[in-house]
């Protein structure tokens, strides 16, 4: 019974963080540069594809975060490398949509 009030918990809480979700995938869909999505969609579609003989291949699904550094010292040198980035290339708000997945990640 406990599995059971586990998995509805997870799944209540994942239909309070849609619309959230849902909006920060909006917003990375629309600055990323199409080759990108493309390159994403076809990496989500041979991980799913594989997941039923290999089940590691669904851990591309899985942020990756050096250890040994928390989220605000990584959010630090994010915005540092923005600033520095923004003075000499073109500000797509990349990094707009990458503090925004990590604060959905944390806070699930």
């Amino acid at each position: 019974m406990v599995k059971v009030k586990t998995i509805l918990a997870r799944y209540h809480r994942a239909v309070e963080n849609e619309f959230d979700t849902r909006q920060a995938f909006d917003r990375l869909t629309s600055a990323a540069p199409t080759h990108c999505i493309e390159e994403w969609a076809a990496s989500i579609e041979t991980a799913e594809a594989n997941r039923c003989t290999d089940p590691a291949s669904m851990d591309i699904m899985h942020s990756i975060i050096k250890t040994g550094q928390s989220l605000k010292d990584i959010q630090a040198a994010m915005l540092k490398a923005d600033r520095v980035d923004s003075l000499t290339e073109n500000h797509d708000g990349y990094l707009d949509w990458l503090l925004e997945g990590m604060k959905i990640e944390d806070e699930q």
